[in-house]
């Protein structure tokens, strides 16, 4: 991996320690017990400045380990707890990432953060302020920018907390195994300029078609929208973003998602993952997930979609301050006697503890049947056909028009419409616990070039609430090589692997395991129009005839990774 120095061809050193002490000798002489915020530009290698707020707590307090974090969100908002590491008697430092904000550059999402970062780091740590520890943090983007930060090596970097982030690029975001999430689009929308702009709403594009004509629409700042609908493989645009089996990091990370999670889920797991595979300080990973959607991670609710989580609003601030506490601090305050892995269980309602995420379970394959029947092995082979017509798409019904999109729980409104199948179990005669990925492996054709896959694995209780626990897609081209997508021979019948998100679950007594399986989940994905090649540019809709094959030689299964 090359060094940040070779990186990047400018050869300018990194700027020298600000005259801070002159500073300090005019802040506030007569009330050295306040805090205070100064806002400054911060030199970046190649001579531009990010804009940044620095929260200084009390005079008495300083030099102080700071926290350091990057948004695209306007580094005015109070943001990530920000101001709360400044009341714990941190440094607090938020900057507006490049071509943000009041940020000097060219917004172009992901490609500049990490060394952006690194330089934000190693300018803080040599201000006189700071004593030197330093500390990245953010959810979402702002976690995308600490990992991006973390892999560049700063020195100066002693732990991190990343909550939610991006960053399992093209099995998260922008596409999602080769679906493109409409959510995501909408993210443009949003950044399509310097400040944050919601006067492009969600719901007025969803209908749009071709894809590409949105951007039109919104009329986003900066080479990224090209950039998003030119890449729809996992090709080596995004393969350069990620560096999937070099998390050779020796860092204490606290990671932080919930099982509700939309957005960036997987993105959490795939860095936890990926550090526990190949960091030497694997053993200084602690993994929290609640049952908090995408914004809750950072404030923790103890209810989602009209389901109660009793114990889910922990105090994420006060867990935030522990870590960094014995990690910035050298507090010897219990945290590495802490177990590592702390999970939500949405089948029981409580809080579980797990010595590793995923040792301790085994797969158990769960058959499909002809009757809508699922863990009953068949002998003969059978299968199930359906239509699917993008212009009258399955999905989960939401208001679009909310400011932030979330998925409601209950299925039933899914289950109900014509195109999409299920398959249920028996009723379970003991609880069964599940953790980590479950997978579709399925032998299924379709009429056309390509087609979607999207499933849903669903708890179903006494009175017959279809509630999900977890999900996945997958567009039929993307199948064989993510990076080089291929069209289908209509009508042959190919294997299927379609991943689900990861989960934690129980299914009690009597509840029944469900298999939801459907082509479309709209719009929180852009519409298949069921013909092959890059989605910006389609807008003539066929039907397709897709059939899932199941019994004899043609096994189609649901996956599970079930507890011992």
């Amino acid at each position: 991996m090359p060094r940040v120095e070779e990186a990047l061809p400018f050869g300018v050193a990194l700027p020298q320690k600000a005259p801070w002490d002159e500073w300090l000798a005019r802040l506030d002489p007569g009330d050295p017990s306040l805090p205070h915020r100064i806002e400054l530009g911060i030199p970046m290698r190649d001579g531009l400045e990010l804009a940044a707020d620095i929260h200084l707590p009390a005079a008495t307090k300083l030099p102080a380990p700071a926290v350091v974090l990057g948004t695209p969100y306007d580094k005015g908002q109070p943001l990530d707890g920000v101001e709360m590491y400044q009341r714990a008697g941190f440094v607090g430092v938020i900057y507006d990432i490049r071509g943000r904000g009041k940020s000097e550059g060219t917004f172009n999402p992901f490609a500049a953060d990490g060394l952006d970062g690194h330089d934000v780091v190693e300018w803080v740590a040599r201000q006189s302020w700071c004593n030197g520890d330093v500390a990245v943090s953010g959810l979402s983007y702002g976690g995308w920018t600490a990992w991006a930060t973390i892999r560049e090596r700063p020195g100066a970097l002693k732990a991190a907390i990343t909550t939610s982030p991006a960053g399992r690029w093209q099995e998260e975001i922008p596409y999602t195994h080769g679906c493109l999430p409409l959510s995501f689009v909408f993210w443009f929308a949003l950044t399509r300029r310097r400040i944050n702009d919601a006067s492009r709403t969600p719901h007025a594009f969803v209908d749009t078609l071709p894809v590409a004509a949105i951007g039109k629409a919104i009329d986003p700042a900066g080479p990224a929208w090209e950039d998003m609908l030119a890449h729809d493989a996992l090709d080596d645009f995004w393969r350069a973003r990620r560096w999937d089996g070099e998390y050779d990091f020796d860092l204490p990370v606290l990671h932080v998602t919930g099982w509700h999670d939309r957005d960036d889920m997987n993105g959490a797991f795939h860095h936890y993952e990926q550090m526990m595979a190949t960091s030497p300080a694997r053993d200084l990973q602690w993994l929290v997930v609640g049952p908090w959607s995408h914004a809750s991670t950072r404030n923790p609710t103890d209810a989602y979609s009209d389901v109660e989580a009793p114990g889910g609003a922990v105090d994420m601030d006060a867990i935030h301050v522990r870590f960094l506490d014995r990690f910035l601090r050298d507090e010897r305050n219990g945290v590495d006697e802490e177990p590592r892995v702390r999970l939500y269980d949405p089948g029981t309602r409580e809080w579980k503890v797990r010595p590793r995420w995923g040792a301790g379970t085994v797969a158990r394959d769960l058959p499909l049947g002809s009757d809508g029947a699922l863990g009953i092995a068949f002998d003969e082979a059978g299968e199930t056909s359906y239509e699917y017509d993008p212009l009258r798409p399955n999905g989960i019904p939401f208001d679009t028009r909310a400011e932030l999109w979330e998925l409601p729980l209950d299925l039933g409104g899914l289950e109900s419409q014509d195109g999409v199948l299920t398959w249920t179990s028996a009723p379970l005669e003991e609880p069964l616990t599940i953790r980590g990925r479950s997978e579709l492996k399925m032998f299924a054709a379709t009429d056309g070039e390509d087609t979607e896959w999207h499933t849903k694995l669903a708890d179903v209780d006494a009175e017959g609430t279809s509630l999900c626990v977890s999900w996945g897609c997958l567009r039929a081209s993307h199948a064989e090589d993510p990076g080089a997508p291929q069209p289908l021979t209509p009508g042959e019948v190919r294997r299927y692997a379609v991943e689900l998100s990861p989960s934690f679950h129980t299914f009690a007594a009597g509840h029944r395991i469900r298999l939801v399986l459907a082509s479309s989940e709209y719009p929180w994905f852009a519409r298949n129009l069921n013909r092959f090649g890059p989605i910006a540019d389609q807008a003539d809709p066929r039907i397709a005839r897709n059939t899932v094959h199941h019994g004899g030689a043609r096994p189609s299964r649901l996956r599970l990774p079930v507890e011992e």
